[in-house]
């Protein structure tokens, strides 16, 4: 059976430098479960982990597609299960880091997800459809057919929305499929990293600061004038559109940094959704425990269990 340990919980509040500490400390390799870290040219606005670190532990799933690209639940699980077989068969551990709950659960639960390939044409009426009568018409769709897909997404998010009104649809796909949960046969160690709200809030803001300080702006300057990359999927990463508004000419800066905080604390409240505190599946410390020994601890003997 594959054995990994899974970092899990809201975006800033320091998975990416605990995964990093325990690769260091257990000889392991990260794999990514940031749906936005896997686009080549989205570094600095995606909390990308940095050229130091990447050079220091082997990371997999990061700058796998180009901006234009799609990244399906399907094509994440197969990426996915081969870099942790692959690690597994060098010898180390396996460790997922990341706030995309879909993906970490899909993977760790083994879901059974149906392989539709896109159709642009459904896609382009679809689109047309949410610019014209809002969301809440996919919404409307997407109930009539296939309600606990419709129950199950924020119906804010078009573009999750469409995929699912499209895998419904697909003759290949039945819909009650998309969410099946069957044995994976991996042996996961989830580690759950949380903190007051507010606290959390506070560190969004912080590293949202930091990121316009360090060129995010240049950053989604040099993607619109390589492309049309306003229309590619990655765009719609939070901040990236709120950017892309400002250079539009639709909002001033520090409107666009507003929104895009208070976009990323929305999301904060939306990765709670998929990683409960009540989940006695996930061991939950507190950041401002400062918990690195004692989380290192429960590795070092879950480990050992494991070997045994």
């Amino acid at each position: 059976m594959l054995s990994l340990v899974a970092v899990v919980g809201p975006t800033a509040v320091g998975k990416s430098a605990l995964a990093l500490h325990l690769a260091t400390e257990f000889g392991g390799e990260i794999v990514n479960a940031d749906s936005r870290q896997f686009y080549r040219g989205l570094d600095i606005g995606t909390a990308k982990p940095s050229a130091e670190d990447l050079a220091a532990v082997p990371h997999h799933l990061i700058d796998c597609l180009d901006p234009s690209e799609s990244m399906t639940l399907a094509g994440f699980l197969d990426l996915a299960l081969g870099a942790i077989k692959g690690i597994s068969a060098r010898g180390r551990l396996p460790i997922l880091v990341g706030g995309t709950g879909q993906y970490v659960w899909a993977l760790v639960e083994g879901w059974d997800v149906p392989r539709v390939e896109p159709d642009q044409a459904l896609r382009l009426e679809l689109e047309g459809v949410a610019e014209a009568e809002g969301h809440q018409a996919l919404e409307t769709r997407l109930r009539a057919l296939n309600p606990d897909a419709a129950d199950r997404i924020d119906s804010r998010n078009v573009r999750r929305m469409i995929r699912a009104i499209e895998v419904t649809m697909a003759p290949s796909a039945a819909p009650e499929r998309e969410r099946e949960d069957v044995s994976s046969g991996l042996n996961a160690l989830l580690i759950g990293l949380t903190a007051r709200r507010e606290f959390i809030y506070e560190r969004v803001d912080r590293r949202i600061d930091e990121m316009i300080a360090n060129g995010w702006l240049s950053e989604v300057r040099g993607l619109m004038a390589s492309g049309d990359f306003a229309a590619w999927p990655s765009s719609s990463s939070i901040g990236y559109r709120e950017l892309i508004s400002h250079l539009q000419y639709v909002r001033n800066l520090d409107e666009a940094i507003a929104l895009t905080k208070k976009s990323t604390r929305r999301l904060v409240r939306h990765q709670y959704g998929w990683f409960k505190l009540t989940d006695e599946r996930i061991k939950w410390h507190d950041v401002e425990d400062e918990p690195v020994a004692e989380i290192s601890t429960l590795v070092r003997d879950w480990m050992a269990a494991v070997e045994q």
